[in-house]
């Protein structure tokens, strides 16, 4: 299997790189992990070929902020042919608000009835192929929402960001066989000697954090996302250099480049 990051970016797009935005596509299902600016690339040749045999889009958001939504509103013209289930920790409601602030011109009423919404909590979902585990995360005081894949084939993957680096998240990606992580830059020399709970930085778990939960969580493969815009291509290999120094396994998740698992 493969998932295809359209925006690996976190905050805002830099570098060639948008914002968060994953494609998985297994049988006639497309999952789609957050709805960033990379969202945008389904407009684009490289996107629609992903929509091809595509009869429904599973949209899984892991919450609001704007890097994870900027693009939903483009959404229901991309997919204006598709039966779509958005799966989030509010549902409808939240965008409705955007609408009613001027901010999300969209009326879901007359237009987009191929839409269906479904309030997630902490718990699996059975769905045609797969299932979808759910775990809560504290994000500044905020919920956020973690996801862990498991397809009819055997295959297993989770998605991870705006998070804390628990224990408890690394129980929930044990074993899969892509942990698709953020990671944030940090002192490297205060980092080599934090645990594993104290790897955080502004809001936002490490990359010696997420090689340490893959390492801890016997991941086959660790993909980094939620690129700091800040950091350019040399940069970011730095950065998966701190990966690799813990879990061999480490890899750079960016726009347009399968990851296979």
């Amino acid at each position: 299997m493969k998932i295809i990051p359209l925006g690996s970016n976190g905050f805002f797009p830099s570098y060639n790189r948008q914002t968060a935005c994953y494609a998985i596509h297994y049988k006639s299902i497309l999952i789609v992990l957050d709805a960033g600016s990379g969202l945008f690339r389904f407009a684009e040749k490289e996107g629609k070929v992903l929509l091809r045999g595509v009869d429904e889009i599973h949209i899984f958001l892991s919450h609001y902020h704007l890097d994870h939504t900027f693009g939903f509103y483009a959404a229901f013209e991309l997919f204006e042919k598709k039966r779509v289930t958005v799966f989030a920790k509010a549902g409808r409601q939240v965008f409705s608000e955007f609408v009613a602030m001027e901010h999300f011109p969209i009326d879901y009423e007359k237009k987009h009835k191929n839409f269906s919404w479904k309030t997630v909590t902490e718990e699996t979902y059975r769905l045609e192929g797969y299932k979808a585990k759910v775990r809560k995360q504290n994000h500044r005081g905020e919920v956020s929402l973690g996801f862990r894949m498991e397809f009819s084939n055997g295959k297993s993957m989770t998605y991870i960001t705006d998070g804390e680096p628990t224990w408890e998240s690394v129980e929930f990606v044990r074993g899969v066989d892509l942990l698709l992580h953020e990671h944030e830059p940090s002192d490297e020399k205060e980092a080599k000697h934090l645990k594993l709970e104290d790897q955080i930085s502004d809001g936002h778990v490490t990359t010696e954090g997420a090689g340490l939960i893959a390492r801890e969580a016997g991941v086959k493969k660790l993909a980094l996302v939620h690129h700091n815009p800040f950091l350019n291509e040399a940069s970011l290999i730095k950065e998966l250099k701190k990966a690799k120094a813990i879990f061999k396994e480490s890899y750079l998740a960016m726009d347009m480049e399968e990851v296979e698992f």
